[in-house]
């Protein structure tokens, strides 16, 4: 794994204008021309930095410079909330086109930032190729949405109808996602399956609330 100091170097440098190239790494730390690459790669690869190379001036930059690198004492807990905001703004992206383009970015930099992969056409197809069983849910409309006649976007690819009770169903497979979806919907609801699934939203929205104070 590369160097904390030298990726924040490296980082420093290109936000800087300098260009830093292979012969620039390698002489600043004393390492090898391998190791140097090793580095760019590390922050290419496994950090999701848009690095590309100038030709003209003969060193390194960002093609995006909204990127910013992960913060080292990051908690699982923080990491945790990242990735919901991320799939928050990916279900924003794709049923609200004024703004699909920056809440895509948005969900890109939060996914980035969470260290968790965030493609959810991918993992759709591969749910639906190894056959996994979906969660159900039930939801119970509050008095003013009761009279509902149609499904809001963000939730139809999850709806699957009602009870005898006119309690919605749906059916999902990541929490991660149908939560984001379901506040997205603007509905005001209370869970009444399954239990983990209504506390996990408490905590969602306790953690909303203390990035919203802070």
């Amino acid at each position: 794994m590369a160097s904390l100091h030298r990726i924040q170097w490296i980082d420093t440098c290109i936000r800087r204008g300098n260009y830093p190239n292979v012969d620039a790494i390698k002489e600043q730390f004393e390492i090898s021309r391998r190791q140097a690459m090793r580095d760019l790669e590390y922050m290419r690869d496994s950090l999701g930095a848009p690095i590309a190379y100038c030709s003209r001036r003969r060193g390194y930059y960002y093609e995006d410079e909204s990127f910013v690198i992960p913060g080292p004492q990051i908690t699982e807990s923080e990491q945790e909330m990242l990735s919901f905001l991320a799939a928050h703004y990916e279900v924003l992206a794709q049923h609200n086109r004024r703004t699909t383009g920056t809440f895509t970015e948005l969900a890109a930099l939060l996914s980035r930032l969470s260290g968790r992969p965030l493609n959810l056409s991918m993992k759709i197809h591969q749910i639906q190729r190894d056959g996994i069983i979906p969660f159900q849910a039930v939801a119970r409309l509050e008095s003013r949405d009761k009279s509902l006649n149609s499904i809001p976007t963000s939730l139809q690819p999850y709806y699957r109808g009602r009870n005898e009770e006119q309690a919605i169903i749906f059916e999902f497979y990541d929490s991660y996602e149908f939560i984001p979806a379901l506040l997205a919907s603007g509905l005001t609801f209370v869970i009444t399956h399954p239990k983990w699934l209504r506390q996990k939203l408490i905590q969602y929205l306790d953690r909303m609330h203390q990035l919203h104070r802070g």
